[in-house]
């Protein structure tokens, strides 16, 4: 405990760290009255401030067995051996949390470190009558507290070891308390969402992944679409199904289409007969490509076709593609590659970018444009799609029918995502 102190200023208030462990159970009294009537079951926080403040308290009545919740404003003495209260008809605020009900052995989101935590105390901060939330305990030390343990064991650890045992907090501005009372939907984002928006997407599906289902879910329903996309193509098939089938219809079409076709037809195929549904609700444009991957196998060079990809006639000249780069590029994976076609879509030729900055501005691209072409039909086998890329080098190998018809592209990424697969044939 920190002494009061006078300054210029004036005194400054004494300073006392409490461990909610060591709290619950503290007898309740009014002033009045030297005979508790009650004792500490629960403490209430407000997330107004990054440093969440107590506002209520709910206690366990000695007789009968129920239980009464104390606006703060009526405590006048509190300390770790009993509180002292005044009495008052003031209906206790409504709490964002409860210490030990929402938070204490359960998981919080630790945006700093984006991971997911398994709470053993609560640290408390009193001062000039005002009770803050700190920390969050994470380590051995809150587990020994609470089990009465902490002293004989650090004792122990020092004299044996010469080891002590550290504390392990962090700090309450970093964390997230998630389904205040286990209420599913209930989850207290302030701003979470948004602030989980810069975290990698594959540190986000480890948090979705660490977390219990209810909260998982939960979670999830509270990121931004595109955010919840980018996570979603990260985590595991299993948890891809289980965010799915228990989401909104409405939101996950959204955020089908926000994915790239290939990735929402993988999530959608594992659905199976729900997957349609979904697909129903997705814009027409997104859900036809999406329908059009699912309509192949799988394992087939159609089943993971990106349909996005540049197209220019053969007309065109060098200086007007130069010139439209940066629009031709807005949507697609593979940047540097441009597909020739004619009217109808037949397949001319292939050119790159490299070719392109080296041509003159003036030439059309049918002057230019590699006419030796290595394709792949709809049916071809990832397998083989594979030993195309293994041979050649390409980033992207088009898909065409057997009119040669521009259908779309193979990538070089999503086959290497299936080349495990390819190892156990």
């Amino acid at each position: 405990m920190f002494q009061p102190k006078t300054t210029s200023q004036g005194t400054i208030p004494p300073v006392v760290f409490h461990n909610l462990s060591d709290l619950l159970g503290c007898p309740i009294r009014y002033e009045d009255d030297p005979r508790p009537f009650a004792r500490l079951h629960d403490i209430g926080g407000s997330t107004l401030t990054p440093y969440p403040l107590s506002n209520s308290l709910e206690a366990a009545l000695r007789q009968g067995g129920g239980r009464c919740f104390i606006p703060w404003s009526s405590v006048k003495v509190f300390t770790g051996s009993e509180i002292i209260i005044r009495r008052s008809d003031e209906a206790a605020p409504v709490s964002d949390f409860w210490a030990r009900r929402d938070v204490l052995d359960d998981q919080v989101v630790d945006v700093s470190g984006a991971q997911v935590l398994r709470v053993n105390d609560v640290h408390l901060i009193y001062s000039d009558n005002t009770l803050i939330f700190g920390h969050v305990e994470v380590g051995l030390r809150g587990i020994l507290r609470r089990l009465r343990f902490e002293r004989p064991i650090a004792f122990l650890m020092q004299w044996l070891f010469d080891y002590t045992i550290k504390d392990s907090f962090v700090t309450w501005k970093q964390i997230q308390v998630l389904s205040p009372g286990g209420i599913p939907g209930g989850v207290r984002v302030n701003n979470l969402s948004e602030r989980l928006a810069d975290i990698h997407p594959a540190e986000l599906a480890d948090i979705l992944e660490e977390l219990g289902v209810k909260d998982r879910q939960v979670l999830f329903n509270s990121l931004p679409v595109e955010t919840a996309a980018d996570a979603l193509e990260e985590v595991t098939p299993e948890f891809q199904r289980t965010l799915v089938s228990n989401g909104e219809p409405g939101r996950v079409a959204d955020i089908l289409e926000e994915m790239p076709p290939d990735e929402a037809a993988e999530v959608l195929r594992d659905l199976g007969p729900d997957a349609q549904g979904l697909i129903n609700q997705m814009e027409n444009a997104a859900a036809a490509e999406v329908q059009t991957l699912l309509s192949h196998r799988e394992e087939s060079a159609g089943g993971v076709m990106d349909h996005n990809c540049i197209t220019a006639s053969p007309d065109d000249t060098v200086a007007s593609i130069l010139e439209k780069i940066p629009e031709l590029t807005q949507d697609v994976q593979v940047y540097n590659l441009i597909f020739v076609v004619d009217g109808t879509r037949k397949l001319k030729g292939v050119l790159s970018l490299r070719e392109l900055f080296r041509a003159d501005p003036a030439a059309t691209l049918a002057s230019i444009t590699t006419r030796e072409l290595i394709t792949v039909t709809p049916g071809t086998r990832l397998k083989d799609v594979a030993r195309e890329f293994a041979k050649y080098g390409f980033q992207a190998i088009p898909v065409v029918d057997a009119d040669m018809t521009l259908l779309g592209l193979v990538r070089y990424d999503n086959v290497l995502a299936h080349l495990a697969e390819f190892l156990k044939d």
